[in-house]
């Protein structure tokens, strides 16, 4: 069966790669690229979106990864690839939003064809992409104050059999929980608009990219297509904690962060965390672990407010 995307054909057992223009802005026209891997056999079809956050870079490069890699000869059915979905964000380096339209892309689905930037990028995605396909991957990480690490959002949901897909489809990645969400505009829009199953695995920081968060999020993707047959082979399923508890921890007063721990790291009651300096040196305050568990997502930016979060502790 041949797919359409725009005004190309991609015939059964053909990788195309190609960009497909959104709207026009004030210098340019904004394209979005995709590659579209389309299986010698006839199987499930799978959408994986990266760089919907511009700086997000793990997940950029582990979609491109799995581009390069997968053949259409090896595959079942149909992969659509999306390697950098806010491409504006990208070009400038923005923290987070589309810099055209200072809008968070992923708070915007499922997009409208008449609106502002971010708001048509989403329109085309699900149209072109996410309609044709009966999977979603929204692949994600830490922007650009922040280090994440691993752990799988899935949708919330009263369909105990999408409920039961969206979990498998998280444990195919090796992180330390999966957590459920009902924020409104996010790609998990997918679910309501077209009843497809979709998860949001979350793992990298920008600064530097890391081989192991790229290969985390190369990993989980290949393992989700042996989980829908898309592939040879088992998929290796790790069984997660569901919606654990996840502590804040927030700094007292304005100043700069020391930061002791990194992303990843296990920590018990009373370990100390890092500690916040005034400009001239003084501690200000010191911070303490409010309770053992994982640093899901740690500060990557030294400068900190009264109030910023300096780290996220899930009790697992």
């Amino acid at each position: 069966m041949s797919i359409q995307i725009g005004d190309s054909i991609i015939q059964r057992g053909e990788k195309v790669r190609g960009y497909l223009k959104v709207a026009e802005a004030s210098t340019h026209d904004v394209k979005l690229p995709y590659i579209v891997v389309n299986g010698a056999k006839e199987g499930p079809k799978l959408c994986v979106l990266g760089g919907v956050h511009p700086l997000e870079y793990a997940g950029t490069e582990g979609v491109l990864k799995v581009a390069n890699e997968v053949e259409p000869k090896a595959i079942k059915g149909t992969l659509f690839l999306l390697p950098v979905v806010n491409t504006d964000g990208f070009h400038a380096k923005a923290a987070f939003n589309n810099p055209i339209d200072y809008v968070n892309q992923n708070r915007v689905y499922p997009g409208d064809p008449k609106g502002t930037m971010s708001r048509r990028v989403a329109h085309l995605i699900f149209t072109e992409f996410v309609s044709k396909s009966g999977y979603l991957i929204d692949s994600h990480g830490g922007d650009l104050t922040e280090d994440i690490n691993r752990y799988v959002i899935i949708a919330n949901t009263q369909d105990e059999k999408i409920r039961k897909t969206m979990i498998d489809m998280a444990s195919c990645y090796d992180s330390h929980f999966i957590q459920t969400t009902n924020i409104v505009g996010s790609s998990k829009e997918a679910l309501t608009k077209y009843g497809i199953p979709c998860i949001t695995p979350e793992t990298g920081t920008p600064y530097p990219v890391k081989v192991d968060d790229v290969n985390w999020h190369y990993n989980g993707i290949m393992n989700v297509m042996k989980l829908l047959g898309m592939m040879e082979g088992s998929p290796k399923l790790k069984k997660q904690p569901l919606d654990p508890d996840i502590q804040k921890v927030v700094a007292e007063h304005g100043g700069l962060w020391i930061q002791e721990i990194d992303a990843g790291s296990r920590v018990k009651k009373g370990d100390v965390l890092g500690e916040v300096v005034s400009l001239v040196g003084e501690t200000l305050e010191k911070q303490e672990a409010p309770c053992g568990g994982v640093i899901c997502s740690s500060r990557t930016c030294v400068t900190v407010n009264q109030g910023d979060v300096l780290a996220l502790i899930a009790k697992v």
